[in-house]
């Protein structure tokens, strides 16, 4: 992504000297790209619950990191990987004084070398890093600062590393489910060669990327799953490896189109949408209007010659009038087509909504419905 175009995104996140807001709202992926784009210098602070860590960044890399939890102590992350013993760490703890650090006397002891002890705090400051990305929800803020010089053992990371290692521990079928991209979107590979070591399967699915492939036929190509290859892209894209080349518009079965003329295609697919807004509201109440409402909005813009100004009707279909108005200002000869392909749009996009909603089960149940109906 483009400095310009991310600066511009940042602004209602901006404070003097800065940057505060809810991961929610800006996943912990983008702010880190942010960071790094600007070359920022400075401690990102991530606060979730009783949890508070902290990230420090030099000229937009990762130099250190800290953490209040005991779990995140260096003492305790080299336990739990066995590199020091059940005795030696105890040992250790019992030795801690003012100005002693653990790491310290635990090579004073004999149980790590010199080489141990910095590859053990190098591990902690990206496994408190790695973390994060686990978090559903927090508060973050990014103070631009002059660093502590107290921090001896430091490490040198690129971003793009963390985000990459991040997103792999993150579970596919969890939150991180709302960030995937469209599945008609397409994909091309960003020139350059990236300069993190991809994993097998992560190659698999940067090879499925060509440029005219579509989200939803990557996916059906890939051997390691829908979700898994969806989390895969999503990763890609925060790292800047692919990026978007535009929307695929994907023709129905004739079928679902039956007749030529403007009315029998536009009462065909509000058949559709009234179908598949009973069946969200028979799921999850009255908030169907509102899910629906928000993918219709969307395409006011993208597909302003049919439904600029349309409405979102009380039974889920679309105000008739409204896209007869608008396609008296197409070409007669180009009005079925486009209309066609705008109402095929928002009916992926509602099919769409009923798998983030309610799952993959739901959106299979739909589309068998739509071909049964």
């Amino acid at each position: 992504m483009e400095t310009n175009v991310i600066s511009k995104r940042f602004e209602a996140f901006a404070i003097p000297g800065g940057l505060r807001g809810q991961l929610s709202e800006l996943p912990l992926p983008d702010i880190f790209q942010y960071l790094r784009q600007v070359k920022s210098t400075g401690i990102l602070t991530l606060v979730s619950g009783g949890a508070r860590k902290a990230v420090y960044m030099k000229g937009g890399r990762v130099v250190f990191a800290g953490s209040n939890l005991p779990t995140d102590r260096l003492g305790e992350i080299l336990l739990r990987e066995g590199r020091v013993t059940t005795e030696e760490y105890e040992a250790s703890i019992r030795g801690i004084s003012k100005g002693k650090r653990q790491g310290r006397i635990l090579v004073e002891m004999g149980a790590l070398t010199p080489k141990d002890l910095w590859d053990g705090v190098q591990f902690q400051i990206k496994e408190i890093c790695y973390s994060v990305f686990q978090w559903e929800e927090g508060r973050f803020h990014f103070e631009e600062s002059n660093l502590p010089e107290k921090e001896r053992i430091t490490i040198d990371v690129d971003p793009d590393e963390l985000i990459l290692v991040g997103i792999r521990r993150v579970d596919a079928n969890g939150a991180i489910q709302t960030r995937y991209p469209e599945l008609d979107l397409v994909l091309e590979r960003v020139p350059g060669e990236f300069p993190v070591k991809l994993e097998p399967y992560e190659e698999h699915v940067l090879r499925l990327v060509d440029g005219e492939r579509s989200v939803l036929e990557i996916c059906q190509a890939s051997e390691i799953g829908e979700n898994e290859t969806l989390k895969v892209l999503y990763t890609f894209h925060c790292v800047g490896i692919v990026r978007s080349k535009g929307k695929k518009v994907r023709p129905l079965d004739q079928d679902f189109v039956p007749g030529e003329d403007l009315w029998s295609v536009l009462n065909s697919f509000n058949q559709m949408y009234g179908f598949v807004f009973q069946y969200l509201v028979r799921e999850v109440g009255p908030i169907a209007e509102n899910v629906l409402e928000k993918y219709l909005n969307s395409l006011r813009q993208s597909r302003k010659d049919v439904l600029v100004g349309v409405k979102l009707q009380k039974d889920g279909t679309l105000d008739s009038a409204m896209i007869e108005k608008n396609l008296g200002h197409v070409d007669e000869e180009k009005r079925r087509d486009l209309l066609v392909e705008s109402l095929n749009e928002l009916l992926y996009a509602e099919i769409l909504a009923v798998k983030r909603t309610l799952g993959a089960e739901h959106e299979a149940a739909v589309i068998r419905m739509l071909r049964e109906r």
